[in-house]
């Protein structure tokens, strides 16, 4: 640990769960659910018709202007997470040196389906006239990080993530890097992802880590259950504020919680071939304890990645006996992607939301949707209710696609 730490003073949350860090928080204990029948084209799948849908986004309802409504969906959603997160952070930009505030956002997929529903079909049909001059800027990730500086005046350092479902993981670990070397006093930091457009659904389709719609009536996913049979998608965004303990506190900030540990790592295996023995998973977590400086005994609660996905929860599983020890059966845990399906980068936001509104309330979330555990599975996941119980400090893990690896330790904070 260095001398500068980095807290957490403000959450941006788009999701069909909750606008709000408090609606969020009230949902997710409540044991409701983002996923639901998708809507607004033909699925060319009927057995994949099930995700996590934003029904009621609106741009020009949140930020009214002519140039952000001819954004695609995922730079909207960042967009919006950042203007959520500044606000809740109480951040007053104009009286901050606009070099000392910096930015991070990270999308697993980008703009893809999107762009060959809208930009794609326009070329077929009209040739190059009808592609939008703005079109190859929506195309590059970056998209997302630079509209947020633009739009809010971010002359810091910055970056754009993209490593799949760790990807909102990785923008954080970034930024909180930004913070103790010296580079930024706030960052704002994030995920976001738009996946239901017809091209990009039909390659999920195709990709077998779909759950199907269950025909008992029964909710998908279902992590760390006996019955998991795959990922939910959700699409959404998610900001997070970052700022340094020294600046939080001179503006008097409230104060969500602190980063202690970061760390991120790859299994460099063929990338459609996860780490069955749950090795990587622990390297990532031995990693994180110990930049955190913590022993596992100091962690009362796992967030788990935990997607539904058989082989990885399994793997996961394993990983978190390994790294933990003897301690990973004395304490809970657990993921909220029963609640929230998998919503690659924006999903580093959602679980750090998820950390704080525990640490706040001294409450476990549930995971939704389990009936027995899984083979392989020998924890305790806090199925279906949440739980009382001291917390602290909470660990968290992501993995995606390709073998990445990330995770963070997330502390109630002590002046």
């Amino acid at each position: 640990m260095t001398d500068r730490r980095a807290v957490i003073t403000g959450f941006g949350i788009v999701s069909s769960l909750g606008r709000t860090f408090d609606e969020f928080g009230r949902r997710l204990f409540d044991g409701e659910t983002a996923v639901c029948e998708l809507e607004g084209w033909d699925i060319p799948d009927e057995r994949y018709r099930i995700g996590g849908q934003i029904k009621d986004f609106d741009i020009e309802q949140e930020l009214p202007d002519a140039d952000t409504k001819r954004l695609m969906r995922y730079s909207q959603f960042a967009l919006v997470a950042a203007q959520r997160a500044i606000t809740d952070a109480g951040l007053r930009l104009e009286a901050i040196d606009p070099l000392r505030i910096g930015t991070s956002f990270g999308t697993a997929a980008g703009s893809l389906g999107e762009a060959v529903q809208t930009e794609v079909k326009r070329y077929l049909a009209r040739g190059d006239r009808g592609i939008s001059p703005l079109a190859w800027v929506e195309l590059t990730p970056c998209a997302c990080s630079t509209h947020v500086s633009i739009q809010y005046s971010l002359r810091g350092p910055i970056t754009t993530h993209s490593s799949g479902c760790v990807s909102g993981i990785d923008t954080i670990t970034w930024g909180v890097q930004q913070i103790r070397k010296g580079f930024a006093d706030v960052m704002v930091v994030g995920g976001t992802d738009a996946p239901f457009f017809p091209f990009m659904w039909a390659m999920m389709c195709r990709s077998g880590l779909l759950a199907p719609a269950p025909e008992d009536g029964k909710r998908i996913p279902r992590p760390f259950s006996r019955d998991h049979n795959g990922i939910v998608l959700v699409e959404g965004g998610s900001a997070v504020i970052l700022e340094s303990e020294t600046h939080a506190r001179l503006r008097k900030a409230r104060i969500y919680g602190e980063v202690l540990g970061v760390a991120n790592t790859e299994e460099a295996r063929p990338i459609t071939r996860l780490d069955e023995t749950g090795e990587a998973f622990a390297q990532t977590m031995r990693y994180v304890l110990d930049d955190a400086g913590l022993p596992p005994t100091e962690i009362d609660w796992v967030l788990a990645h935990g997607t539904g996905y058989p082989v990885a929860d399994v793997s996961e599983s394993l990983g978190i006996e390994t790294a933990m020890g003897k301690h990973a059966f004395n304490i809970p845990v657990s993921s909220i992607r029963g609640a929230l399906g998998q919503s690659f980068a924006s999903g580093g936001g959602y679980q750090v939301a998820a950390a704080c509104l525990a640490i706040q309330h001294q409450r476990v979330p549930p995971t939704l949707n389990f009936t027995q555990p899984a083979e392989g599975c020998r924890l305790d996941y806090v199925p279906n209710v949440p739980r009382h119980t001291r917390i602290r400090r909470v660990l968290i893990n992501a993995a995606g696609v390709g073998g990445t690896h990330g995770g963070l330790v997330i502390s109630t904070y002590a002046n």
